[in-house]
C-alpha cells in the first residue's frame, strides 16, 4: 500500500491527508488508533542502521502510525527545564533612547570672525562657561563714536535747561504783577458793588415803607367802609321788618273790622228774623183762637227776640268803635315806619367812607409811581454797576490767564525732553554697541553636552546661524514608545528600569511626561523617563530599553515560548514519566521572555521549552539537551504528518504544509531525515497555535 500511496499524484496525497484531519476533530483518542491498519506491515519490515526506518515510511503523504505499544516510534523530541521561583519582573520591556530635555543652539548677536574656540563635541558644559570669542574691532571704533556723540547730547542737555530756567523766572515775575492787579481789581469791583447794594437796599427799603403805610391806610378805609355798609344794611333791614309788621298789622286790624261789622250786622239780621217769626207765630196762635198757654209761649218768645234785638243794638256799636280805633292806631304806625329818616343817615355815612377808600387809593398809586421810579434807578445804577466791573475784571482776568501761558510756556520741557531724548539715545547706543562687545564672548547658557560644533576657528559668524548647539542633559532623561494597549499601565511618577546595552547598566528612573499624541505610524505614545545618572555616563542618542521595576516578590516565572494560546486558555506540557503531559496555566505578569504563572505549575516541574507544539496530551517524548539533533524514531514522519493534520485544523493551515512538520527542536533536522522534512528555525509548525501574551 506504501508503494501504491508513492505512485499516486500529488492531488490524491492531499485529499487523504483532508480526511485523516477532519477524522481527528473527533477526539484525542483516534491520533494514537488512526493507522493501528498500518502497523502490521511497517513493523514487517527491517529498520535501517542506526534506526533509520526504510525510505517507504517516511514517504511525503504517508498516513501510517505505529501501533500504541510501540514507545519507540511515537516519541517526540523535546527540550525541557525544570520549573523555579524567580523574581518577578516589571512587566513589559519597551524601546526608546537617550534625549536632551532641550537642545540649545548658540549663535552670536554680533556679526564676526570666529577667533577662538574654547570646546569640541562631545565636552560638558557649565552654565557660564566661556564656549567662543568674535573679532569685535569694528565694534570698539563704533562705541568711541557712540561716546563722542553722547557727550555732545549731553552739552546740548544742559543748554536748553538753563534757557528754560531764565525764561521761567521772567514769565513768573510777570505773572506775580498780573495777579497783583487781578487782586486790586477784585477789591475795587467788591466796594463799588457793596456800595451799589446799600443804596438799592435803602431804595427798596423806603418802597416797601411807603406801599405797607399806604396799604395800612387802605386798609383801614377799607373796614370803615365795611363798617357802614353793614350798618346801611341793618338799617334797611329794620326799616323793612318794621314797615311789613305795621302793614301786617293794619291789614289785620282791616280785616278784624269787617269781620266785626259783617257780623254784627248778620246778628241783628238774624235776631230781626227771628222777631218777625216770633211775631207771626204770635198772630197765627191768636188768630187761630188758641189756648192762653200757647198764646202765652208765643208772646214769650216775641218777647225775648225783642230783647235780644235790643241788647244786640246796643253791643254792636262798641264793637265797632274799639275796631276802628285799633285799625286808625295800626294806620299810624304805619306811617310812623314810613317816615323813618334811619336809612338816609346810614346811607350818607357809606358814601363818606367811599369817598375816604378811594382817596386813599389814589394816594397809594401816587407814592407807588415815586418810590418805584427812583427804585428802578438804583437798580439800573446797580445793573450798570456790575457790568463795568465784570469787563474791568475779565480785562484783569485774560491779562492773569496770558501771564500763566506765557509761565507754561516759559516752564514746558519739550526742548529738554527733546533734548533729553537724544541724550537718551546716545546712551543707549553706546550701551547696545557695549553689550554687542560683550556678545564677542560666547558663554554656556546651561548646563549640558556639545553636539555640534557648526563655524570653526576662522571662519565668519552671522547673527541668525548657529556656532554650536548644547544638549541639556540635567536632569537627564529617556524617550519609550509604549503601544495604545498598554499606555494605560503607566502613570506619572511610576519607577521603572532604563536599560542601556551600549554601557551594559541599568538606571534607576521615574516617568515625568506621558506625550498624549499617538504616532499615527507606530501607533505608540512617546513617554519621558527621568533617570539617575549621577556618573554623567549617558549620551544623546543612545539606545535605551525599558521596564517597570521589579515588583519585590517572587513567582513561578517560565518562557514565555513554553506557554501556548488555546481556544480554552492558556497551556503548558511538563514531562512525567517520559511523556507530555498537558496542563492549563493563568497567567500574571507578562514580560518579553517569561510568563508569570499563577496556577498550574509548581516549582520542580519539568517544563518542555523547545517542541511543544507538536505534542498532545500523554504523547511520548525524548528529551534532548539545546543545541543535539535527536534520533529519528520510526514512524517520527508518520506520526509528524498526523500532527500537521491536526495543526491544520487549529492554526489554519494548508495540509500540504501540515504534511512536512517532523521537524527537530531547534531547528535542525536528522541527517539521516528525507529531503521532504525539512527543519523549522522557529521549532514551530505552521499549524501550531500561537503563543500566550507577549510583550513589546
Amino acid at each position: 500500500m506504501i508503494r501504491w500511496i508513492q505512485n499516486v499524484s500529488k492531488k490524491w496525497v492531499i485529499t487523504a491527508i483532508a480526511i485523516i484531519a477532519v477524522i481527528t476533530v473527533v477526539g484525542s483518542s483516534f491520533i494514537g488508533w488512526g493507522g493501528f491498519g498500518l502497523q502490521s506491515s511497517q513493523a514487517a519490515q527491517p529498520a535501517a542502521p542506526g534506526g533509520t526506518p526504510p525510505a517507504a515510511t517516511t514517504a511525503p503523504g504517508a498516513g501510517g502510525q505505529q501501533r500504541p505499544g510501540s514507545a519507540a516510534a511515537r516519541q517526540f523530541p523535546v527540550e525541557t527545564q525544570l520549573v523555579t521561583m524567580a523574581e518577578v519582573g516589571g512587566g513589559q520591556v519597551f524601546t526608546g533612547s537617550i534625549t536632551p530635555i532641550y537642545t540649545t543652539n548658540i549663535s552670536s548677536r554680533v556679526s564676526g570672525r570666529v577667533t577662538e574656540l574654547m570646546v569640541k563635541a562631545g565636552d560638558r558644559v557649565k552654565t557660564g562657561q566661556v564656549l567662543a570669542r568674535i573679532d569685535t574691532s569694528t565694534l570698539q571704533q563704533q562705541i568711541a563714536q557712540s561716546e563722542t556723540a553722547l557727550a555732545v547730547s549731553a552739552a546740548q542737555l544742559q543748554r536748553t535747561a538753563n534757557d528754560q530756567t531764565n525764561s521761567a523766572i521772567t514769565a513768573e515775575k510777570q505773572l506775580n504783577i498780573q495777579r497783583a492787579n487781578l487782586d486790586k481789581a477784585i477789591t475795587d469791583q467788591q466796594n463799588t458793588i457793596t456800595t451799589a447794594k446799600q443804596q438799592l437796599a435803602l431804595s427798596q427799603a423806603n418802597y416797601n415803607k411807603a406801599i405797607s403805610d399806604q396799604q395800612n391806610s387802605i386798609s383801614n378805609a377799607k373796614q370803615q367802609v365795611a363798617i357802614s355798609q353793614q350798618n346801611l344794611n341793618n338799617v334797611q333791614n329794620t326799616y323793612n321788618t318794621t314797615l311789613t309788621n305795621a302793614q301786617n298789622t293794619l291789614n289785620a286790624q282791616q280785616d278784624t273790622t269787617q269781620t266785626s261789622q259783617v257780623s254784627s250786622n248778620n246778628s241783628l239780621e238774624s235776631l230781626q228774623l227771628a222777631l218777625q217769626q216770633a211775631l207771626v207765630g204770635y198772630n197765627n196762635v191768636q188768630a187761630s183762637a188758641g189756648n192762653q198757654t200757647a198764646l202765652d209761649a208765643a208772646l214769650q218768645k216775641v218777647q225775648t227776640a225783642q230783647m235780644q234785638l235790643e241788647q244786640a243794638k246796643q253791643t254792636t256799636p262798641n264793637s265797632l268803635s274799639s275796631a276802628t280805633a285799633s285799625l286808625l292806631k295800626a294806620q299810624g304806625d304805619l306811617a310812623a315806619a314810613q317816615s323813618s329818616q334811619t336809612i338816609q343817615i346810614a346811607q350818607e355815612t357809606l358814601n363818606r367812607d367811599t369817598i375816604a377808600l378811594a382817596n386813599a387809593q389814589n394816594t397809594l398809586s401816587v407814592i407807588l409811581d415815586t418810590n418805584q421810579q427812583s427804585l428802578q434807578k438804583d437798580q439800573l445804577s446797580y445793573t450798570n454797576t456790575l457790568a463795568a466791573q465784570d469787563t474791568n475784571l475779565n480785562v484783569t482776568k485774560a491779562q492773569v490767564a496770558q501771564s500763566e501761558q506765557a509761565l507754561q510756556t516759559a516752564l514746558s520741557t519739550d526742548a529738554i525732553t527733546i533734548s533729553n531724548a537724544q541724550y537718551e539715545q546716545a546712551q543707549a547706543n553706546l550701551r547696545i554697541l557695549s553689550e554687542q562687545l560683550q556678545d564677542g564672548v560666547l558663554s554656556s547658557p546651561v548646563d549640558g553636552v556639545v553636539t555640534v560644533i557648526s563655524v570653526p576657528v576662522g571662519q565668519n559668524a552671522g547673527t541668525q546661524a548657529a556656532i554650536l548647539s548644547i544638549a541639556a542633559l540635567d536632569p537627564t532623561q529617556a524617550t519609550v514608545n509604549i503601544s495604545e494597549a498598554n499606555i494605560g499601565k503607566i502613570k506619572v511618577g511610576m519607577e521603572m528600569k532604563v536599560t542601556i546595552p551600549t554601557l551594559n547598566k541599568t538606571f534607576n528612573g521615574t516617568v515625568s511626561v506621558i506625550k498624549p499624541l499617538l504616532d499615527p505610524v507606530t501607533k505608540a505614545y512617546s513617554v519621558d523617563i527621568k533617570v539617575d545618572d549621577p556618573n554623567k555616563e549617558l549620551l544623546p542618542g543612545m539606545f535605551a530599553t525599558s521596564s517597570l521595576k521589579t515588583e519585590g516578590r517572587k513567582a513561578v516565572m517560565v518562557p514565555a515560548d513554553a506557554v501556548l494560546s488555546q481556544p480554552s486558555g492558556s497551556a503548558a506540557f511538563v514531562v512525567v514519566d517520559g511523556k507530555a503531559k498537558k496542563v492549563t496555566v493563568k497567567v500574571g505578569s507578562l514580560t518579553s521572555a517569561l510568563f508569570e504563572i499563577t496556577s498550574g505549575l509548581v516549582e520542580g516541574d519539568e517544563l518542555v521549552v523547545k517542541g511543544q507544539e507538536l505534542l498532545s496530551d500523554k504523547a511520548a517524548v525524548q528529551i534532548v539537551k539545546p543545541g543535539q539533533d535527536a534520533q529519528k524514531p520510526q514512524g517520527a514522519g508518520q506520526q509528524g504528518a498526523g500532527q500537521g493534520a491536526q495543526r491544520q485544523q487549529q492554526g489554519g493551515q494548508g495540509g500540504a504544509g501540515a504534511q512536512q512538520q517532523g521537524a527537530q527542536p531547534g531547528g535542525t533536522a536528522p541527517s539521516n531525515a528525507p529531503a521532504s522534512t525539512p527543519a523549522n528555525p522557529a521549532g514551530t509548525a505552521p499549524g501550531q497555535t500561537g503563543r500566550a501574551g507577549g510583550g513589546q
